[in-house]
């Protein structure tokens, strides 16, 4: 039996508390921990501002009907096209940002959540840069290599994400799909630019 006073006078730890100062004793961890979820609309506006940004940025190079966009390069027959594309492109931005959202909203008690966050930090930059170099200056082969970039961040960032919320890992099966699909296809465009069978 413990002659610890805070557990012998119930109105104390009350006030404890109340206040933030409970600690760990004996065992019992505090009701209230130190640290807290952030904020659902700091979480939101957060994860919004970053996907929305990156998809808008990538989107600024990419006309609806690719394949017309740059007659000097012979893209993938498998290029989706107009609705399709648009389509595509909102499902990924809505569950990409979902996603982060859970992330970001996860208890920082998670040893997993940092490196998650700057994973998921990684692949915006990634993102940017391989839209810029594919359909920005048109040059598919330095893409490729930030496209591999990607593709590695993301397979990271699923195993985290499962680590932190299997939710956010499930929204990002859609994003995972687009990336070996893009990779293919930054690919296939490279050869045909570079001129390999």
């Amino acid at each position: 039996m413990t002659n610890n006073p805070l557990l012998m006078d119930a109105p104390a730890v009350t006030r404890a508390r109340k206040f933030g100062a409970d600690q760990d004793i004996e065992g019992t961890s505090c009701l209230e921990g130190a640290e807290r979820a952030p904020d659902r609309l700091a979480a939101a506006v957060t994860a919004l501002i970053c996907v929305v940004f990156t998809s808008v940025w990538g989107y600024v190079f990419i006309s609806p009907d690719m394949p017309g966009l740059d007659p000097t390069i012979n893209y993938a027959w498998f290029v989706p096209t107009g609705p399709r594309f648009l389509a595509i492109w909102i499902a990924l931005t809505l569950c990409l940002a979902s996603s982060f959202y859970l992330v970001l909203r996860s208890s920082p008690d998670n040893r997993a959540r940092n490196p998650a966050i700057v994973v998921f930090i990684a692949q915006f930059i990634l993102k940017s840069m391989w839209a810029w170099l594919f359909f920005g200056v048109r040059a598919p082969e330095p893409a490729l290599l930030v496209m591999v970039a990607l593709f590695a961040c993301i397979l990271a960032g699923l195993w985290l994400t499962a680590r932190v919320d299997r939710r956010a890992a499930f929204l990002m099966a859609p994003y995972f799909s687009w990336a070996a699909f893009i990779l293919l296809l930054t690919l296939s465009t490279a050869k045909a630019v570079g001129g390999t069978p």
